[in-house]
């Protein structure tokens, strides 16, 4: 069943439009993933889903119940739905038990202590019930927000941020368990950040979003390798671009030669385009020629851990390579692009 389904959904702030004919549906246990650059309209998008904003157009429903639409919507307290923030939002004066238990209103003493004590236990904190937030580390806090958000069993959980504020490597274990709490839980989430690399360790699938609008929503690998538009591309992570022009279903003609697409090109022969291509895709090796007229060169290399960012300077233009051979500064280099699908824009951008 769909937990959520927004449709024609438009937002505005004193007459200013944030949100722009927006449809999304999350299905029951997914995990979507809302990627955007700061001020794209992400967080607007949780503000109305959680009941906290009202929207100017279209409508949002839950579970097949319309709960905002222009003509009105329900207050955030009878959406059974869950949140976590970056900044964990949790009370300085109560202890991890009262925090969790917060929104427990209406059980018993005695039921509200086992649901707190399941909580605990599901999100590895057993035996801490009776710390404040200040005397838990980052990773800690985050769970104790983990456990309050389910405490009630919401049908949907929204999760603005929640790992900025953690430590990079404890970041990637919580990243991990988190996701896999909800799946065991199967609650549906919509997770908001701007970091490509949660989105893709967390989501089942992502939506690119740029000015209230999504632009593309799929799974990681279809998103990254094959990019509805230039802005997509660029977002999921960086490229070269280079203006090529199609000989035929699977050749183009570039500064670089001929690149072959291991798929069919979307396009007509002598058909002018750009091709995108990640650094990754390329291979590189020192030039065997003697005395090239108009070689490659490096112009610089930079150790990132698990490879070299390098730049090479081909003519006019300077193209990012990763690598794993150094080569000194100036060294004539042959570049050729391995066989992948190639991804083309036409002059407006829009994928071909």
């Amino acid at each position: 069943m769909t937990a959520l389904n927004i449709s024609g959904l438009s937002c505005q702030y004193d007459q200013t439009t944030v949100l722009s004919n927006l449809d999304l549906q999350v299905e029951d246990g997914e995990i979507v993933c809302l990627l955007g650059r700061s001020g794209c309209g992400k967080t607007t998008l949780l503000k109305a889903i959680s009941g906290l904003l009202q929207p100017s157009a279209g409508s949002i429903s839950l579970h097949g119940r319309e709960v905002s639409s222009a003509r009105g919507t329900l207050p955030p307290e009878q959406r059974s739905i869950g949140m976590i923030f970056q900044d964990y939002a949790l009370f300085p004066h109560l202890t991890v038990f009262h925090n969790i238990a917060f929104g427990l209103k209406d059980l018993s003493r005695k039921d509200t202590r086992k649901r707190v004590e399941e909580m605990l236990e599901l999100v590895n904190l057993s035996g801490l019930e009776k710390r404040y937030p200040h005397e838990l580390s980052g990773g800690q806090q985050q769970r104790v927000a983990i456990a309050r958000a389910l405490a009630n069993n919401p049908s949907l959980l929204l999760l603005d941020e929640p790992f900025s504020n953690i430590d990079s490597q404890v970041r990637q274990r919580l990243v991990r368990e988190i996701r896999d709490i909800l799946k065991q839980q199967k609650v549906a989430g919509l997770f908001v950040t701007h970091s490509r690399d949660e989105g893709f360790a967390f989501a089942d699938s992502v939506a690119v979003m740029h000015e209230g609008k999504i632009l593309q929503r799929g799974r990681s690998f279809d998103v990254y390798n094959r990019p509805a538009n230039r802005f997509v591309a660029e977002f999921m992570g960086s490229g070269n671009l280079l203006p090529c022009e199609i000989i035929n279903s699977r050749t183009v003609s570039t500064p670089l030669g001929l690149v072959e697409s291991s798929k069919e090109i979307a396009a007509k022969p002598g058909q002018v385009a750009e091709l995108f291509i990640r650094p990754q895709m390329f291979s590189i090796e020192k030039c065997q020629c003697e005395n090239p007229a108009d070689p490659a060169q490096i112009k610089s290399q930079q150790f990132m851990g698990t490879n070299l960012r390098t730049e090479v300077k081909l003519k006019e233009s300077i193209l990012v390579v990763e690598n794993s051979i150094p080569f000194p500064e100036s060294t004539a280099v042959e570049l050729s692009v391995q066989p992948h699908d190639l991804v083309l824009f036409d002059q407006k951008g829009h994928s071909l």
